[in-house]
């Protein structure tokens, strides 16, 4: 038996996802400032979204085979900017994956990334992004509870409605 999953079934999960954080961080813009990590590349939650939406843009950008852009241009201290940022980002990504060829998907192309050069598809690269977010999306969740603060909803996938 052969289960799949689609990247659209994966992208409408991570739209749900960012539409219940949006709403959150609109009703509780303090928690933008909720600490991550001491010491490390994202103080708070606030970097660590803008860290996601960078990613995503990134990757995009590989995909093109665009330049890099070595930032979003936001201070990550504002959630509705970053969550613009993020949605203008998706939105270029949604056009991709809509043009993307099967066949160019499953074509392994040589990704250059901060840790060297690699082999992938542009379908891995793609899934890859996704779940890079949805993990990124859990470290905010147990950083905020941290903080003493309850982080919204249930974000498993068995609670989506992006898939049957």
């Amino acid at each position: 038996m052969s289960l799949t999953l689609s990247i659209d079934e994966l992208l409408r999960y991570s739209a749900e996802e960012r539409d219940t954080w949006r709403r959150w961080l609109r009703a509780n813009p303090a928690a933008i400032e909720a600490p991550v990590q001491t010491g490390g590349r994202f103080a708070t939650v606030g970097k660590l979204i803008d860290h996601i939406f960078l990613v995503e843009r990134r990757h995009l950008q590989r995909l093109r085979q665009q330049p890099l852009a070595s930032a979003t241009g936001l201070t990550g201290n504002n959630a509705p900017p970053l969550f613009d940022y993020g949605a203008s980002v998706r939105r270029e990504l949604d056009q991709f994956t809509s043009e993307l060829d099967e066949d160019v998907a499953d074509e392994p192309r040589t990704f250059t990334v901060q840790t060297g050069d690699f082999i992938l598809t542009p379908r891995k690269l793609l899934f890859h992004c996704l779940l890079h977010e949805t993990r990124h999306w859990a470290q905010i969740a147990l950083s905020l509870r941290r903080a003493g603060l309850e982080p919204p909803g249930n974000h498993d996938l068995f609670y989506s409605k992006a898939l049957r």
